[in-house]
Order: C-alpha cells, then structure tokens, then sequence
C-alpha cells in the first residue's frame, strides 16, 4: 500500500502540473503549480497558488500568480515550472522560468530566463516578476545556504549539439546582484538537466541531476565545497530513470529525493519514486559504495499518463513528510495530488 494521499486540485477543464510546496514560519502550506491546455502548453499558461492551514488537508481556492495567453502574432510567453520556497526571515519566494514559445514545445532564439515573486504577509499576496540573470528552464526552488547566500540553479541547451548543461547563479546580498553562472554538469555524451541540490550539515552541496538522453541512464550527482561556485562530477546515482529530483535533509540526518523513474525511451511516465540515504552515500562518488532505499510512491494508471515532478516539505510534527506531485491517473487530463510518508515507511 502506498502513501496516503489527498486531492489538492482536479479540475477536469485544466492541466494542473509541476507542483511545488512549501512550509511557511506560521505552519503554513502554500503550493504552486501551473495551469495549462496541455503538458506541452500551446495556448496559456496560468500560475497559481493555494494555501492550506490544516496540515494539506482542505486547501483555499486558487489564487492567480500570472496568466500567459497565446497573442495575436501566435507566440506564447510561456510560464513553465514554478518553485517555491521559505525563507529564514519568513518571506516567501516563487520562481519560475518564462520563454516566448511559437507553435510547438520548443522555445524560440530568445534564452528563456527565471523570474521571483516575493511574499511578506504569509503567502497572502506576491509582488513580482522580478528578472533574473539566470538563463534556462525548469530551475530549482531558491536555496538559501547557511551563509546566507542564495543558490539558484536551471538548465539549457547550446548549439550545436544542444547538449543540455546545468548550471547555477549566486547572489550574496538577497538577490539584487547575481554571481556566475557557475557549472554543475556538463559532460559530453550526457543530458543534464533538473537539478535538485540539497546543503548538507557541513556545508557540502549535493546537486542531483536528470540524465536526459533517453537512454535509460540513472540520475547523476555533482559536488560542491565552497558554496556552489565550483562542482566536482558527475558522478552516477542508485536512482535509475531519475526525472527532476526534489532533494531535502530529514531530521534522522538522511537525504530524501522524490522523482519520476523513467528507464528509457517506449516507457512512459507511470511511477513517482522516493529514494533515502545517508550523507555519507550522498557524499560518495562510487556507485558501488552508495546505498540507499527506494519506495513507490503511485503509479498513474492513465492510458495517458504522466507524472513525477514533485516538491517535498517536512510538516511541524517533525515526523510526517508532505509530498505534492502533478499525475493523471483518473482525471482527464493531470491533476495535484498531496502524499503523507513517514520515515518508518521505508
């Protein structure tokens, strides 16, 4: 049996995809996600946020972040993943990556870049976009390190190949200036893509990344000792088929990612994984003295499925771990779903 879990949002007129959440300093839920026609979004683009103050029991209705339509020269401005995070000084931060899109899933000449929305009233209202420096799609929520210092990482393709690398921007003082990009992974004959970087308790980062070529490749990890500014690696992972690894420390000491498992291109986008392991395997570049557990967190039953890009909070109990996911399993189109998990599940 799986995780329990409840319905965020499933309104059959939308897809509702590539959540993210948040835990604010009031207890709090605040998640994000996006509205669109379709995965690939050829005619609007709506980000919004919900709030919940039961624990992600009952949540408020929607509130509109954006809205991006189709125009009149048939250009989409594409809002496409957003991320949220909280914060020590309380304020809440939303991010996420715009592109101009013509008719089609892929995005034009113009370098899609990364945009905050900031919160001071508890995710009661935002102000933004902001622009950022940052070039690329699908970025990691807003990390803020123990100095203080914020990381924010993203990916994109360069000609001629289009191989996609991941790199990162830093700003020391609260995002008004930015520093790099510096690179987290780039290695020829690899796709690295969708970082999920966690700070471990000694100030090591760990970025796990999707390996995209379709070669059913396991995700891959870059290291970090010096807050992010340079990356040692890739290295490869336990986590086969890993797609947009979230990745957070537990109170046990643990690592836990959550991610689609996607072997290889003919399969399709059915299993939303979670994966613990120590920081001693997080900090391990061998593959074959890494160890961790893997636990099933649902299978998308849909003749059309497709899930996997979750977010991950640990809830004031300090014991229950609040996971959203975007799947399509009985709707007719993708819908928001929430996961209680327990250390003790694995």
């Amino acid at each position: 049996m799986g995780p329990e879990h409840v319905t965020i949002t499933n309104n059959h007129d939308l897809y509702e995809c590539f959540p993210d959440v948040t835990l604010t300093q009031t207890g709090r839920l605040v998640v994000v996600y996006r509205e669109s026609d379709s995965h690939g979004a050829s005619a609007f683009t709506h980000l919004v946020w919900r709030i919940s103050d039961d624990a992600g029991l009952t949540w408020s209705d929607r509130r509109y972040l954006v809205r991006a339509e189709r125009g009149a020269d048939d250009v989409l401005q594409k809002w496409n993943c957003p991320r949220v995070t909280t914060l020590r000084d309380g304020r809440v931060i939303i991010v996420c990556d715009r592109y101009p899109q013509p008719p089609g899933e892929t995005y034009g000449d113009v370098p899609p870049v990364v945009y905050l929305w900031f919160s001071t009233d508890d995710a009661e209202s935002f102000e933004g976009p902001a622009f950022t420096p940052v070039e690329g799609i699908v970025p990691e929520r807003l990390l803020e390190l123990q100095d203080g210092s914020w990381l924010l990482a993203a990916h994109r393709g360069f000609p001629p190949e289009w191989r996609l690398i991941d790199r990162a921007w830093r700003s020391d003082d609260q995002g008004r200036t930015w520093q790099g990009p510096f690179v987290i992974g780039d290695k020829e004959g690899l796709d690295l893509c969708e970082s999920g970087v966690v700070e471990l308790p000694g100030g090591e980062l760990v970025a796990y990344m999707r390996e995209n070529s379709g070669r059913g490749r396991p995700a891959f990890k870059s290291l970090s000792h010096d807050g992010g500014r340079t990356w040692d690696g890739p290295y490869e992972t336990l986590m086969g088929g890993a797609h947009r690894p979230t990745a957070g420390l537990l109170p046990t000491g643990e690592v836990l990612v959550t991610y689609r498992y996607l072997p290889g291109r003919g399969t399709r986008k059915l299993n939303t994984f979670a994966y613990l392991e120590s920081i001693q395997s997080a900090l391990e570049t061998d593959v074959m003295k890494q160890s961790g557990i893997i636990l099933p967190l649902d299978h998308d039953r849909s003749p059309q499925a497709d899930s996997g890009y979750t977010g991950w909070v640990l809830l004031p109990d300090g014991v229950t771990i609040f996971v959203v996911n975007y799947i399509v399993d009985d709707a007719p189109r993708a819908q928001i779903r929430g996961y209680y998990l327990y250390r003790r599940m694995f």
